[in-house]
């Protein structure tokens, strides 16, 4: 990996004298999902010692979440590995046994459908007749509503096709793990020892490029080992207690993490991994200073939206055996020039039902789609009346009225889950994967800072060389700046791979290789 050669003489350097003092950078990651377990792993597997992660809620994983009901495992998050050629998912899973109960019906090479088995989809219209497919390609808005549920858009109008050129899809079949996505947020926990993960620690701002002329922050208080609940093992990577605050009394931390609690933490360094959404709603008072211009620019430019998932479980099947999916075409739709729908028809976005398979895995459940505008609807509604919609519309579309209500129903609420804002990513229309890289780029930007360097036509994107900031004033009778004190990954920040499992880990992996890189040779040194 190539790096910049830092300002000034090594060894009169920022970094060289806090090594000196205290031996340890001290990193603090905000998030507990793919990307900043990735991040972390990676920093404690390469000799950092000093790292802690701090995640709002009260469990890890982020946007991925698998429920178990009886004997049956349920994602409302991400469900799907995309792709095994390279992807660095599907080989932790697959070297770790998750995928030897994967069937075939758990596997697709082409588009991919929810669980489903082979089979026939049953395409129905709102007056209970069942159509061709051949036919069905009339309603165009059909495939909008499927193709923007993937996407995770409002609207297919929404994207732009130039900048969505830039995903690259990975070969190779995408997998479903029978055993739950958790499993794999739970092997990378694993590896990272137990005082490390602190759960129910929302953060309420990041005060950076505080050496100017802040006091030192509070010390970190230690970490007792029954912090968290994510049962990582004691043996793991970084294994000892945290080293505590060894610095001079002269010297200032380049960064306060200000907790929602009052607890402020200091840190050289933090890798913040929430989602777009949140960015979106809180970027003006989650950072102090603000954020640069272009990077704001970028958060406004980039799009997220919401995709939830309702499952329905019913005593029996009322569907045939053969069928895979139940798709729903309003017949009145078909020269609708929007897909917009007034609140009280919300359900009119859901596109259909697909059939888990096999059923003695999940019994009889079938599973729905829903995104946009009307998904954020859906969340303000009850159970109750959920699940009274939805089997008023499969009475309808089947033209069968004794269908019973279901027994249970299951369903994700991401729009309005305010530690996420949303589901994945997209490129907005206005937005390119230029904006995907302003995203990622470091805090602060600085002309000659030791960084490890990158390139968004590799696995691991982002301009890891940044450029003055013309927002930001570098007062020269302060000597040098510390590089990287605030760094982006998540799934938002990956060029190539943005709105997937694997983009999340390879953006906190990115952004750990750049400290890596960055403190290499004084690791080295004390060796």
């Amino acid at each position: 990996m190539q790096s910049c050669e830092s300002s000034g003489d090594s060894a009169d350097d920022p970094l060289s004298r806090g090594l000196r003092r205290r031996g340890q950078p001290r990193v603090v990651v905000i998030g507990a999902g793919l990307a900043g377990l990735a991040a972390a792993k990676a920093l404690l597997e390469q000799g950092f010692t000093d790292v802690t992660v701090l995640e709002a809620s009260s469990r890890i994983g982020g946007r991925v979440q698998s429920v178990k009901l009886g004997h049956a495992t349920f994602e409302l998050g991400a469900t799907w590995i995309h792709g095994s050629h390279g992807n660095p998912i599907y080989h932790l899973a697959e070297a770790n046994g998750l995928l030897e109960e994967t069937t075939d019906g758990e596997r697709s090479v082409g588009r991919i459908s929810l669980y489903s088995k082979n089979g026939v989809a049953c395409y129905l219209t709102n007056r209970g007749r069942r159509i061709p497919k051949d036919v069905v390609e009339e309603f165009s808005d059909l495939y909008n509503e499927v193709e923007s549920c993937e996407s995770s858009s409002h609207s297919m109008d929404e994207v732009s096709l130039s900048a969505f050129g830039e995903w690259t899809e990975i070969p190779g079949a995408h997998h479903i793990i029978p055993s739950g996505f958790m499993r794999v947020v739970e092997l990378l926990a694993e590896g990272i020892p137990a005082h490390v993960i602190q759960l129910g620690k929302p953060v309420r701002c990041v005060h950076w490029d505080q050496a100017s002329g802040r006091p030192r922050g509070p010390e970190i208080e230690p970490r007792g080992e029954g912090n968290h609940n994510h049962n990582a093992g004691e043996g793991g990577q970084g294994g000892g207690e945290p080293l505590g605050d060894r610095r001079d009394e002269d010297e200032q931390w380049p960064v306060l993490v200000e907790c929602e609690d009052c607890e402020v933490i200091p840190a050289d360094h933090v890798i913040v991994t929430v989602s777009l959404g949140v960015l979106k709603r809180q970027y003006a008072s989650f950072f102090r200073p603000g954020l640069p211009a272009e990077k704001v620019a970028a958060i406004h430019r980039l799009g997220i939206g919401t995709t939830d998932k309702i499952f329905l479980e019913f005593e029996e099947p009322f569907w045939g055996p053969e069928c895979n999916s139940l798709q729903f075409v309003w017949e009145d739709e078909a020269e609708s020039c929007t897909l917009t729908y007034p609140p009280e028809l919300w359900y009119r976005k859901i596109c259909g039902f697909d059939v888990l398979y096999p059923p003695e895995r999940y019994g009889h459940v079938l599973s729905g789609w829903i995104c946009g505008e009307e998904a954020l609807v859906m969340e303000k509604c009850d159970d109750e009346a959920v699940a009274e919609i939805c089997t008023e519309m499969l009475r309808q579309f089947t033209g069968n009225p004794n269908i019973p209500k279901p027994r249970r129903i299951l369903r994700s609420a991401w729009g309005s889950n305010s530690y996420f804002r949303g589901s994945y990513s997209y490129t907005q229309v206005g937005s390119s994967g230029a904006d995907v890289e302003k995203l990622a780029k470091p805090l602060p930007y600085t002309e000659s800072s030791k960084m490890a360097q990158g390139s968004s036509s590799k696995q691991q994107p982002g301009h890891l060389l940044s450029s003055k900031c013309p927002e930001q004033s570098l007062d020269p009778n302060r000597g040098s700046i510390k590089p990287m004190q605030v760094l982006f990954s998540g799934e938002a920040t990956h060029r190539k791979y943005y709105s997937t499992t694997h983009g999340a880990l390879l953006s906190g992996q990115r952004e750990a290789a750049r400290l890596i890189e960055m403190y290499r040779d004084l690791f080295q040194q004390g060796t």
